[in-house]
Formats: structure tokens, sequence, C-alpha cells
């Protein structure tokens, strides 16, 4: 009974570390620098400009999806987070539109048509006769010659 009781503790131990490894993983607005690298871990790569800081992490599909998963900070407080991983989330709103399935996209490919080919317009011929400008009565709304002021004592 004893040993039931402690494997039990042991069980019950694990599941609670367990949920507190993906809690921590879960990113909300309003979380600051120390607290996003303690859920998250180090970053890949931290990138500061204008106020805002964007901390970079790597994810599964960073070479299918192009991008790494990207927690943006304004004045050290979490304003927007961009993640692929299924083991990263956001409890805000998110300014990235929802990943498009792999094989969604793939469909998206194969339907589409082929790109046309590029054509180069050539040069007009050296020998071309231009337009003619405008008339050379027209005269501009700007005075080309503006008064001198003379300056006040």
């Amino acid at each position: 009974m004893r040993r039931s009781l402690s494997l039990l503790a042991l069980a019950t131990a694990l599941a609670s570390s367990s949920l507190a490894a993906q809690g921590a993983r879960t990113i909300s607005p309003g979380m600051n620098r120390k607290q996003v690298i303690t859920a998250l871990g180090q970053p890949l790569k931290l990138t500061e400009a204008d106020g805002y800081s964007y901390l970079f992490y790597h994810n599964q599909c960073t070479r299918t999806c192009g991008i790494n998963d990207i927690v943006i900070l304004h004045a050290d407080s979490v304003v927007d987070a961009i993640f692929r991983s299924p083991e990263r989330h956001y409890t805000g709103t998110s300014s990235s539109p929802e990943a498009i399935p792999a094989r969604v996209a793939a469909r998206g490919k194969s339907a589409a048509s082929p790109a046309k080919p590029l054509t180069v317009k050539s040069a007009p011929k050296p020998n071309t006769p231009m337009k003619p400008g405008p008339p050379n009565d027209v005269k501009p709304s700007i005075p080309v010659n503006p008064p001198k002021l003379k300056p006040t004592p």
C-alpha cells in the first residue's frame, strides 16, 4: 500500500512538472523579457530597433515555413508573438495569419498557371522623331525673377 502511494505521488509530480513545462511555453501580452526567456529559453538571436526587441527562436519548420518563431516586445513588454512551433502558444492576438496546412499549400501550387515570360520593350530607334513639348508662349505661374525685398531696420 505504501509503495502504491509513493508511485502515485511520483506519477503526480511528473505529470505536474510536465504540465508546468507545457504551460511555461505559453507567452502572454505584457510579459517582460526575463519572463519570456524563462518560459522559452535563450533566443537564437535578439535584435533591437526603435524601442522594440525581437527574440527569435528556432522551430521545426524554419525551412518550410520560412520564418523562426518571434516574440516582439516594446518597452520590455510583450506586444506580439508569431509561433509556428506547436509547442509554443501566444494567448494574445498575433499579427500573423494562421499557417496554411501543407496539403492546402501543395494544392495551390499545382493549380497555379505557369508564369508568363517577361518581354523587354526595345528602346526607340535613334532616328525616331520626338514629340513636341509645350509651346514657348506658356508663362510660368511663379515669377522667374522675383522682386528683391528691402531689409527692415
